[in-house]
């Protein structure tokens, strides 16, 4: 190479501007998270803050620059279960869910408490997630969600006043949706003309009362029911009779004898009373094994259903239990045909669907049964196999569409998906 070509090479090289190596972004470091919220994530752990600690610790944090970072940290806690396998108090999820709601996110508050999934069963929740509800237009599914809060507590504050605004922008009247629990009311019925010696009242709702008495001919144990209104009620009853003994079989209360003139039926005794009676009651041992009653409860429900028919008032009070704590489905008083228009309910037992006048259909009983597996979870505890039973409550009371279609497809569940067999 010529000396002046050594000389252009250089001073082109020279000339050429420096091309500058990019340079990765700074790190832009977190903001160090407060000993709160830390504390706050703990919640469940060993050593970690109580509920009752946690939530004042929350509610301190309320309105500040970190309340967004206290909602995380009490939704990540509430996700974990504590070293014994039970759920975080629910009552961490009502107040991160209350947060949420003050600052106009509903939808995820909604998703808190009230999770297709695992719903929060609650009071406290249960009244959030009514008012949530009721925020997105489903008044029906808030007035149902109310109504389970009054079967608790009839008088739990604001719920009466929710209950009646609600059933009016639905439009129900007296004789629709959902009628309160006529259990303790004051009608006297009159001694009836029939032969049976009376003994005692044990139970009374709004078609009449029910009594233990003797058959004084044959010496046996009967429960009669005598209706409030002989005469105006007359079609009910000759009703009620008819379909039990359309029925008939194993799970179906037997009718023994009926009298439309004077107003009763006799029918079978059962031992143990009521499944609300037992739940209720300090002796819960015949019912604490969930599956021992509740699985030929479902049998005989799903003969219901094959027959053509909806029971429409699946509830504790209504099923009864023999020597042998064996399930006894009782009063068909307001039993339809499928497709029928549906009859009034018991508060608490029915479905968001029937308050908006649902014409009969399976699922508004299969809504009952889950019903009442919450009521029988709620009075049990925790049980070895409550976790399991309250995935099959949540199916049978959520959403319409993915609720078992009728008591054979929730007997095919119980079978196949959980391994039990009546």
């Amino acid at each position: 190479m010529s000396l002046w070509d050594r000389f252009k090479r250089k001073r082109e090289t020279h000339d050429e501007p420096a091309v500058a190596e990019p340079r990765a972004p700074a790190p832009v470091a977190e903001p160090k998270e407060s000993e709160e919220i830390a504390r706050l994530r703990r919640v469940g752990e060993e050593g970690g803050p109580s509920v009752a600690e946690a939530l004042a610790t929350f509610r301190a944090l309320r309105s500040t620059p970190d309340e967004a970072r206290a909602i995380d940290a009490l939704c990540t806690s509430s996700n974990r279960t504590t070293a014994s396998n039970r759920p975080i108090d629910e009552s961490l999820l009502v107040a991160a869910a209350a947060a949420l709601a003050d600052r106009g996110e509903r939808d995820r508050a909604l998703a808190l408490v009230d999770s297709p999934d695992a719903p929060c069963t609650s009071t406290e929740a249960r009244m959030l997630a009514s008012d949530l509800r009721e925020a997105r237009g489903e008044i029906a599914e808030a007035l149902s969600l109310v109504e389970r809060v009054m079967v608790r507590d009839l008088d739990y504050p604001g719920a009466r006043e929710r209950h009646h605004r609600w059933r009016a922008q639905l439009g129900l009247d007296a004789g629709r949706g959902a009628r309160i629990d006529a259990s303790a009311n004051t009608i006297v019925s009159r001694e009836p003309e029939a032969p049976f010696l009376l003994l005692r009242e044990v139970a009374r709702g709004g078609a009449g009362a029910v009594y233990e008495a003797e058959d004084r001919d044959l010496g046996r144990r009967v429960a009669l029911k005598v209706y409030h209104h002989a005469d105006r009620d007359r079609a009910q009853l000759m009703h009620e009779a008819r379909v039990a003994a359309s029925l008939a079989g194993p799970g179906i209360i037997r009718v023994l004898d009926v009298d439309p003139d004077r107003g009763w039926l006799a029918l079978e005794w059962a031992t143990l009373g009521s499944l609300r009676q037992r739940l209720r009651g300090d002796d819960r041992a015949d019912v604490a094994t969930i599956a021992r009653w509740a699985l030929p409860l479902a049998a005989a429900l799903a003969r219901v259903h094959a027959s053509g028919w909806v029971h429409h008032d699946v509830k504790p009070a209504n099923v009864l239990l023999d020597a042998s704590a064996r399930p006894i489905l009782a009063d068909f008083g307001t039993a339809r045909r499928i497709g029928e228009p549906s009859p009034p309910g018991s508060l608490g037992y029915v479905s968001p669907e029937r308050l908006v006048s649902r014409a009969s259909d399976p699922r508004d009983d299969i809504f009952g049964f889950g019903r009442i597996l919450e009521d029988a979870l709620d009075a049990l505890g925790n049980t070895p196999d409550a976790p399991a039973w309250r995935v099959l409550a949540t199916a049978c009371t959520g959403a319409d569409a993915t609720r078992p279609a009728d008591a054979r497809a929730l007997l095919t569940r119980l079978r196949v998906e959980a391994g039990w067999t009546p």
